[in-house]
């Protein structure tokens, strides 16, 4: 309503009684309904950044190794792509540990092949039994069997090429992303490579550019020697495996992230167990005897 104040024309509102409910113009029920939009968009654009920095960066997606506590301490796991060597003595349970690997990464649908160099396809059937990973068969691939059955395999030479061209048509049949060697002992053996350390760096980079996550494994023995060093030096991730005295004449496997690329590890000892699933635990140096030998 309006009216006259010293003679200017005012406009004049009139208050609400009591209890009676005040009415907001058209204008402020508009203002409203652009300030909830832009909350809503603001809550979708945080929503969205939360999301793109959960993803890892273009070039570094990571394959899990389903080891208890060891993929936190590798930003979530392995570089895509690399090569990464197992190495330990014998009786370390490196095959054991590769196998593990290989088979949960099958299970959350990743392709892989085992490729046994050394051991025959029932012995590693029956790893996998003792461990319950089941008795599937159908990733394994092995090379001893041809050593044995293939007349005139003895007499092949370029061994890394004969698994090269396995490799490359299985994955033209079945996109690969795990393989396993076992082991390169043998395997460099077979091949009677002159230059063993060139020619196993132009073996690991034909398996990158494949674009497969590669585990290899090497024994350690120093009496005699070995590939080990080779491959530690040119992979990508070292995985080391040693026994170590846990007093009273108790051993425990010990395990560590001696190498990996691109990655922000430590390179501390964890203490390696299995029970249903592979584990690192944080290690304890064994305390000394609280009973002293009498003299």
């Amino acid at each position: 309503m309006y009216g006259m104040a010293n003679g200017v024309d005012v406009e004049w509102v009139r208050a609400a009684k009591p209890g009676e409910p005040s009415k907001p113009s058209e204008d402020l029920e508009g203002e409203l309904r652009e300030l909830r939009d832009e909350v809503r968009r603001l809550r979708e654009q945080v929503a969205a950044l939360a999301v793109e920095s959960a993803r890892p960066a273009p070039g570094d997606e990571r394959l899990p190794t389903y080891v208890g506590r060891l993929d936190r301490s590798l930003e979530g796991g392995v570089p895509k792509g690399s090569v990464i060597a197992i190495t330990g003595p014998g009786g370390s349970m490196k095959t054991s540990l590769a196998l593990y690997i290989l088979i949960k990464n099958r299970a959350a649908g990743r392709r892989g092949v085992y490729v046994t160099v050394e051991e025959s396809r029932e012995s590693i059937l029956r790893t996998m039994r003792h461990h319950g990973l089941g008795t599937e068969e159908d990733f394994l691939v092995d090379i001893a069997r041809l050593r044995v059955e293939h007349e005139g395999a003895e007499e092949i030479r370029d061994w890394l090429r004969v698994l090269k061209d396995f490799l490359v048509r299985r994955n033209q049949r079945e996109k690969i992303d795990v393989v396993v060697i076992d082991t390169m002992d043998v395997l460099v053996s077979m091949a009677h490579l002159q230059d063993v350390r060139n020619e196993l760096f132009h073996f690991f980079h034909f398996l990158r550019s494949m674009g497969v996550t590669t585990y290899v494994i090497a024994n350690v023995d120093p009496a005699r020697g070995g590939v080990a060093n080779d491959v530690s030096f040119l992979a990508d991730g070292v995985f080391e495996l040693r026994f170590s005295g846990a007093g009273e004449g108790r051993v425990q496997l010990l395990f560590r992230c001696a190498k990996m690329r691109h990655t922000n590890h430590s390179r501390d000892y964890f203490v390696l167990t299995y029970d249903k699933g592979f584990a690192a635990k944080p290690y304890e140096a064994p305390k000394p005897s609280r009973w002293r030998r009498r003299t």
